[in-house]
């Protein structure tokens, strides 16, 4: 252990002497924070240590690299690190979505609320208030002054400064640096309907803490002021239509704004629930996070993929349960099949012997209610053996029966619907990552992360069957894979790999 720490110890001043820190420049803190082991906010020795004690091993804790983890703690896991030697770690922003449209976001010394409304008792704790028009359920005097305290900022469109008697005036495109913060104002307003007139230059905000961007949207539609933003981190959009664009017109919104990650609101009181939300999720170009009422998210959590629907890791060791580690979901083994705990692509894995061996999990996703994606890793299988299917229905994933080729027979209803295959082979003894997306007009098929086919067509069928992985959706002789399953996830939208 002693020369193993000394051999490390070298390693890490020769790699951090190459350039490869600079890799972290520009960063805003959450991969950073990936390689913060042990949490004090700063990447140092101590993180290496905890490296080096898990050294070629499978410690998901200190995989990291490359994209998440390969399954052994190695020399790609210390470049990692390395690149972001000695970086101290900003201070997280956390965000509150406290209902309807109000928000919360604090940062080092700093609170901001925008829109305060139905404020539970009196923090008094806003550095800045923002408020982007003068709706009642936007601009409510009584909560702002649950909020308020000496030395408190407020900034507005006029007729809200107006009303309130002081404060800052925002126009739509105009920046103002106040308490410390950069705050644009977004004009925000209807295209169709007059709830939101342009000429009342109400607003959406972006307001950057550090290097970081977060934009509230505001009651609006999809105007070209908000097609015109970028680099942003966080995007609020209403999703409860009537007075503002639904969740189709949000999700349409994201595919300009690309934020890293999108949170819906404006829905669960006035207009919009709790489905609309979940619409969006499942229709936005991005990751997107429903919040509840009340919820506080951590920067350190924004690039956490929150469409994962379940997780199967297959890194068991012993048992009949196929832990489901993003959800409720867990799967049950049948057959025999034997875990592999040091076998896998990913950790470890599952290896089925084709004849009787698969793993049953509950209900889902109906394929027939929204985009999906679903990816696993193989390695083995034959020709007309599948990867995942749903009981009693369409195996989502199988080796083609004359090529050994990667297919779906996942479609739409009726004569003219057809499976979707690819030349690409899969059942071939080699390790590979194969996948299925479909985003609401196209199927895609996927090996190791490249696309292999694609089509469009109509909505795939209605199911509400569980899984079957490793097994054909009627468990039919010949329909069982033989050999190694491991990492398998479904999402809840089409996610490109």
């Amino acid at each position: 252990m002693k020369r193993l720490h000394t051999c490390l110890t070298a390693a890490l001043v020769v790699l951090a002497a190459t350039g490869v820190q600079t890799a972290a420049a520009g960063d805003t803190g959450q991969r950073a924070a990936r390689v913060d082991f042990n949490g004090d906010r700063i990447v140092n020795f101590l993180d290496f240590a905890r490296l080096a004690q898990s050294w070629r091993s499978a410690d998901a804790s200190v995989d990291i690299a490359p994209a998440g983890g390969d399954g052994i703690v190695d020399g790609n896991d210390l470049t990692v690190l390395t690149g972001y030697w000695l970086q101290t770690i900003p201070a997280p922003i956390l965000i509150t979505w406290i209902g309807h449209a109000s928000v919360r976001i604090a940062w080092e010394d700093k609170v901001v609320y925008v829109d305060p409304r139905k404020i539970a008792g009196t923090p008094q704790d806003a550095t800045l208030i923002l408020v982007t028009h003068s709706h009642s359920d936007h601009y409510s005097p009584a909560d702002i002054a649950k909020v308020v305290q000496p030395g408190t900022r407020f900034v507005g469109p006029a007729d809200v400064v107006k009303a309130y008697g002081s404060g800052q005036v925002i126009l739509p495109g105009q920046t103002l640096e106040v308490a410390g913060l950069s705050v644009r104002g977004v004009a925000a307003y209807n295209l169709v309907t007059s709830n939101h007139p342009k000429a009342n230059n109400w607003l959406g905000l972006v307001v950057q803490f550090g290097a970081r961007r977060i934009y509230v949207a505001g009651d609006t539609d999809l105007t070209p002021e908000m097609k015109a933003l970028t680099n942003l981190d966080v995007a609020f959009l209403p999703a409860g239509g009537t007075y503002t664009f639904d969740a189709a017109g949000a999700a349409e919104a994201t595919k300009y704004l690309k934020p890293l990650l999108a949170i819906p609101y404006h829905w669960g009181e006035i207009v919009g629930t709790l489905a609309d939300a979940q619409r969006f999720a499942k229709l936005a170009a991005c990751n997107v996070k429903v919040m509840a009422k009340g919820e506080t998210l951590s920067s350190d959590d924004w690039q956490k993929d929150f469409s994962v629907a379940a997780w199967w890791k297959m890194d068991e060791t012993q048992g009949t349960i196929a832990d489901d580690s993003a959800g409720g979901f867990d799967g049950t083994l049948a057959g025999g099949p034997l875990w592999q705990p040091a076998g896998g692509k990913v950790g470890g894995a599952l290896q089925l012997d084709g004849m009787d061996d698969f793993i049953k999990t509950p209900f889902v996703l109906n394929p027939a209610e929204g985009t999906f994606s679903l990816f696993a890793w193989v390695k083995g299988g034959g020709p007309g053996q599948a990867i995942v299917s749903q009981i009693g229905g369409a195996n989502w994933l199988m080796a083609d029966s004359a090529t050994g080729a990667l297919l779906t027979q996942l479609r739409a209803s009726g004569r003219s619907s057809k499976d979707l295959i690819s030349a690409q082979a899969v059942a071939d003894g080699q390790w590979h990552r194969v996948g299925l997306t479909w985003d609401g007009a196209s199927r895609v098929l996927y090996v190791d992360d490249v696309e292999v086919a694609r089509d469009s067509q109509g909505t795939p069928v209605f199911s509400t069957g569980g899984f079957y992985l490793g097994a054909g959706g009627t468990l039919a002789s010949g329909s069982f894979w033989s050999g190694l399953m491991d990492d398998v996830r479904l999402y809840s939208r089409a996610v490109t790999p």
